[in-house]
């Protein structure tokens, strides 16, 4: 049996229409927000033009200032491609963090996952009920 420092941290993708969805599970600290960087970078490297990215934190258990770094960079990188990126499914401890450093005002936040999904099409709106 292998032991690692790294806390547990699952990121999953999937396309719904032109919206990226992503599923943050875990916690973000840093033994893997270098990961967490690495591939939020990847699949915001993905999003087509005019598209959008929607980064679904809710099963996030802890985020550092890295993590939130992360995320400001994949906005950036969205952006630059003419999309828009929502982080949706904050609570907890992880909505502190972004209350406390303001996070919830520099970044797009919804409480559902199929309103954020919303805020980027309604195709990809569409897409997700099906």
């Amino acid at each position: 049996m292998t032991s690692t420092n790294e806390s547990s941290l699952s990121v999953t993708s999937k396309d719904f229409a032109d919206c990226t969805l992503v599923s943050v599970n875990g916690r973000v600290d840093h033994t893997n927000s270098d990961r967490f960087l690495a591939e939020l970078g990847a699949i915001s490297d993905g999003v087509s033009k005019n598209g959008g990215m929607v980064v679904d934190l809710a099963g996030l258990e802890f985020i550092t200032s890295a993590g939130l770094r992360a995320l400001l960079l994949a906005q950036r990188t969205v952006n630059m491609s003419g999309g828009k990126l929502v982080v949706c499914g904050i609570s907890g401890v992880v909505k502190e963090v972004f209350r406390i450093s303001k996070f919830d005002a520099l970044l797009s936040v919804s409480d559902e996952t199929n309103e954020a999904v919303g805020m980027i099409s309604s195709a990809a709106a569409e897409a997700f009920s099906s």
